[in-house]
């Protein structure tokens, strides 16, 4: 018995017209969204593998290591394979970032928005389901039972004795099984471009993880559905859940998720970029004043009747000077900077728990994790960035020391030994997708809660529910 109404079911929603037509839509939107994105995403590769060899060439150019530590060197953001489905943050302009041994280095942009304003939303996988599947799921939904409460199809149907936790669970099922096969065709399709794609490097790892989104795309599928049924059930008329479909639809898929992090910005303000800007220069205007105020007076001039010696040893002391006054500079940066960085975490949490109450939401967070398209994947790249800083100021030095000094303390002398063929390259760490999905633990299983919370209430619901 239960298996046939979940067949009568599925069919029924895959011979109507706006089933047809919305799930044309979503595979066409799909298809679309991979090509783009794989051209996109080419020339990307493109451009990141040409900037890195001119980045590569100016640095030779500097012609000694005092310069080449003082003007550094420039990285672009390593494309990821996953932007070919998930765009996630590269929803930004082209962003490279300066790697010298001046300041902490991060992407251009980095300080000047809370990046959980940036995941919302652009046409790619996480659009096609997060949108248009959801609202495909209430479209489907909305008079799977309130519909036949009004035509009379439900009565008739209960006066054969049909237990109502069989019809239930024969409407989600079989609902449910009429979205899956939109989204499974659009994957499939998908995973097919991808695959003959000789420009977009899957390992197993990516289609270890292109499977698992398939699984959390499905699950929001689920619990979109559940909460259209839900409606379905507690709605007199069809057209009464159809107008609180549309508006929980407005609310889940698009309030909720944009509305977190502005209201954890009034919540949890953090200082703007220019007030940054504005510490770091103050504190290093007040560091160059107690420099100067040291040395006044001491510079070429006072060279002058020095011997060969003492003016040797005069440059070493301000040499060992000017480092300190770099390095306190430096320290104070990184203490303003990490401090921002500090507040501006605090803000993400707050407005990924504000917003994580719609599952579309928790949805978008896990795939974006997943697929290294996310701000945890951002955030750890400016984390490598910093230990390629590292690294670098390490090779410099010990380049410098080797030269005997790089280029003289005024500056304009070149290094006849200067060459950078062994200079480290900066590379960007994958992390395992263990580590990914563990991560993202909290968001996969609000998930699984929302599913099986609506539908258990949605389940009681129509077990105590008037059909007349």
């Amino acid at each position: 018995m239960l298996w046939t109404m979940i067949r009568k079911e599925w069919v029924r929603n895959l011979l109507e017209l706006r089933f047809m037509v919305c799930a044309l839509l979503c595979i066409f939107l799909a298809i679309v969204s991979v090509v783009v994105l794989r051209a996109d995403l080419a020339a990307k590769r493109v451009d990141f593998n040409t900037n890195r060899e001119i980045y590569r060439q100016q640095a030779e150019e500097y012609g000694s290591y005092r310069d080449l530590d003082r003007l550094g060197v420039r990285v672009d953001r390593p494309p990821q394979n996953f932007q070919v489905l998930f765009f996630g943050m590269e929803k930004t302009l082209d962003r490279t970032a300066s790697i010298s041994g001046d300041f902490m280095p991060g992407f251009e942009g980095d300080l000047n928005t809370n990046p959980m304003v940036l995941m919302f939303p652009v046409a790619d996988l996480l659009f096609v389901v997060g949108v248009v599947l959801s609202l495909l799921a209430f479209f489907i939904s909305y008079d799977a039972v309130s519909g036949e409460r009004e035509s009379g199809t439900l009565k008739l149907l209960m006066s054969y004795s049909v237990p109502r936790d069989t019809v239930i669970l024969a409407k989600w099922v079989g609902g449910y099984m009429s979205l899956a096969l939109p989204f499974l065709v659009a994957l499939m399709i998908s995973a097919l471009i991808i695959s003959l794609s000789a420009d977009i490097p899957f390992t197993g790892d990516d289609w270890e993880a292109f499977a698992l989104s398939g699984v959390v795309s499905l699950m929001l599928i689920g619990v979109m559905f559940s909460i259209g049924l839900l409606v379905s059930v507690r709605a007199s008329h069809s057209s009464t859940a159809i107008l609180s479909l549309l508006a929980l639809w407005v609310l889940l898929a698009l309030v909720l998720p944009n509305a977190g992090p502005y209201i954890a910005e009034i919540v949890a303000p953090v200082p703007d970029v220019g007030e940054v800007e504005r510490s770091i220069a103050e504190k290093t205007k007040g560091l160059n004043d107690q420099y100067r105020a040291q040395w006044r007076g001491r510079g070429r001039r006072s060279m002058r009747n020095m011997s060969d010696a003492e003016r040797q040893d005069f440059r070493k002391k301000m040499m060992v000077a000017r480092d300190e006054l770099q390095a306190g500079i430096n320290k104070a940066t990184e203490e303003i900077i990490s401090d921002f960085e500090r507040q501006l975490r605090w803000q993400v949490d707050i407005a990924r728990n504000l917003s994580r109450l719609s599952p579309v939401a928790a949805y978008v967070y896990a795939n974006t994790d997943i697929g290294e398209t996310g701000v945890r994947h951002e955030q750890q790249l400016v984390n490598g960035l910093r230990r390629y800083q590292r690294e670098f100021a390490r090779y410099v030095e010990e380049k410098t020391a080797a030269s005997g000094g790089g280029g003289g303390f005024w500056g304009g002398s070149a290094d006849e030994d200067y060459s950078i063929d062994d200079m480290p390259v900066f590379t960007s760490r994958q992390e395992s997708l263990e580590g990914r999905l563990a991560a993202r633990t909290t968001d996969v299983l609000l998930l699984g809660v929302f599913a099986i919370l609506f539908f258990m209430i949605a389940f009681v619901s129509f077990l105590r529910t008037d059909i007349t």
